[in-house]
């Protein structure tokens, strides 16, 4: 599942290009630059792979903007970025997926090629001031779902409303209401897991 939002005439994939994280200690750290890429192109390919329209997937390089069409496949889940002025297989970039030792899958960027490598070392890096005085920092990347269909739904219900995008298809949702929702779930799976325990507790003072 994910989530997309119309930002100047576009829709834009939600996705987390954050570099700071808090450890289990609650202290900020940040992340490595190719992790939080993978992230991002991740979640690009997971939209692509649910075929919905075209992905895009962009980033400013070396202080320049570079567009590239997301590519998953099928049976590997490799991912695959073409660049939209190239059909040069080197200026491609690719994305491999692997499997540990305990099954889980995990994906790598191939920096075999100099055009990965250019992504890494020079994908551009926003820091923002917070309102407790620390920085935040973020990757200078997007992703964007072109769907005319879906662009003129968003376009005449207004800013507060997102599309949810799934294998299964696609919702059209009020955000607000949406994350109501949501935090409800959340509140009553709590009062879910509470509730067996006071039983469990009451049959102890017996």
């Amino acid at each position: 599942m994910a989530f997309g939002k119309l930002v100047n005439d576009k829709i834009v994939i939600d996705t987390n290009n954050a570099l700071n994280y808090k450890n289990k200690e609650g202290d900020i750290q940040q992340r490595k630059i190719d992790t939080a890429l993978i992230d991002v192109i991740k979640e690009a390919g997971q939209v692509a792979a649910m075929e919905h329209g075209a992905v895009l997937f962009s980033a400013k390089i070396n202080d320049e903007w570079k567009n590239y069409f997301v590519n998953r496949d099928e049976k590997t889940h490799n991912i695959v970025l073409k660049p939209t002025n190239s059909q040069n297989r080197d200026d491609f970039i690719y994305i491999n997926s692997n499997v540990n030792e305990q099954g889980y899958f995990y994906y790598t960027i191939n920096q075999k090629r100099e055009s990965a490598k250019e992504l890494i070392e020079g994908v551009g890096v926003i820091e923002r001031q917070n309102q407790d005085g620390t920085k935040s920092h973020y990757l200078e990347t997007n992703v964007r779902l072109y769907n005319e269909e879906l662009k003129q739904e968003l376009k005449e219900k207004g800013n507060e409303f997102i599309a949810v995008i799934s294998n299964a298809g696609i919702k059209v949702v009020n955000e607000a209401e949406m994350k109501a929702q949501k935090q409800e779930q959340l509140m009553q799976q709590t009062r879910e897991i509470k509730e067996p325990q006071k039983t469990q507790d009451k049959s102890f003072e017996r």
